[in-house]
């Protein structure tokens, strides 16, 4: 059994206090493994169209700096959705903190709507093969997928191809999208036989007579798809466990991957 640490957050200051704060508790409870939401460590997407890139840049680098000190620190990996400036051109990132290394991964399909279209705004290349994060966290196989990725049957196959054992969802949902994505997740964690811990963000946003509202209900589900524990709507921490044996038990129940490994389809 392993814990992890969700952290429920609006966006975060340039101090690192209120990391500092939450990080050592992850750490004195034994969660090794800290999961933030979209747009925590940057601005929110509607403010980022109207920024100068100089103050992205700075706003990233600056956190990058911070919560790399704080994987040192104590002793924690960190996993959190940033925005990373290469040359001239933004593209939306994913970072994985260690206390020896920076990864950075970038998200592979991106919203292209008219109100939110981060495919046109950002540099990300969004052809070719999906590559999506996966690491090993004390035996367990992690992947990680944005929000939107998570709507794409080809991710999650790509998922179970990895033989991942949970998959984290970084999140910036709003508009009263609560009970869509949970019938979404729930249904992914029960058909997969997988975790899946969603970390949303909380805040608010008013651009062009719209109001944005991140609702939080960071959630995990087991690999039955029933949700085990979840968050309100405020700032708040969520330290979950997964377990293998949970695992092993929902695979050799409904067997849903030896059906498709007899077929050679994983």
């Amino acid at each position: 059994m392993s814990k992890i640490c969700a952290l429920q957050l609006p966006t975060l200051p340039l101090s690192e206090a209120r990391m500092d704060y939450y990080l050592k508790i992850c750490a004195d409870e034994d969660a090794k493994l800290v999961v933030l939401g979209e747009y925590v460590l940057n601005s929110f997407f509607k403010e980022l169209e109207t920024m100068p890139k100089s103050l992205i840049k700075e706003q990233s680098e600056r956190k990058k700096i911070s919560l790399s000190n704080l994987a040192k620190k104590y002793d924690l990996t960190i996993v959190a959705p940033i925005v990373n400036l290469r040359g001239d051109e933004l593209f939306k990132s994913l970072a994985k903190f260690s206390p020896s290394q920076i990864k950075i991964y970038d998200q592979q399909i991106l919203m292209p709507y008219s109100h939110w279209n981060e495919a046109k705004f950002f540099a990300n290349d969004q052809n070719g093969e999906l590559n999506l994060p996966i690491f090993t966290y004390e035996k367990f196989k992690i992947g990680v997928m944005f929000g939107f990725e998570a709507h794409f049957d080809a991710c999650w196959a790509y998922m179970m191809n990895k033989k991942a054992d949970a998959v984290i969802v970084p999140s910036a949902c709003t508009f009263f999208s609560e009970n869509r994505w949970e019938q979404l997740l729930r249904i992914r964690a029960f058909t997969n036989n997988i975790y899946i811990l969603r970390v949303n963000r909380i805040g608010n946003h008013r651009s062009n007579d719209t109001q944005w509202n991140f609702y939080g209900d960071s959630m995990l589900i087991d690999p039955f798809g029933e949700i085990k524990t979840r968050l309100g709507k405020n700032e708040e921490m969520l330290i979950v466990n997964i377990d293998k044996k949970q695992l092993s038990a929902a695979s050799n129940l409904w067997e849903f991957k030896r059906i498709l490994a007899k077929r050679g389809l994983v």
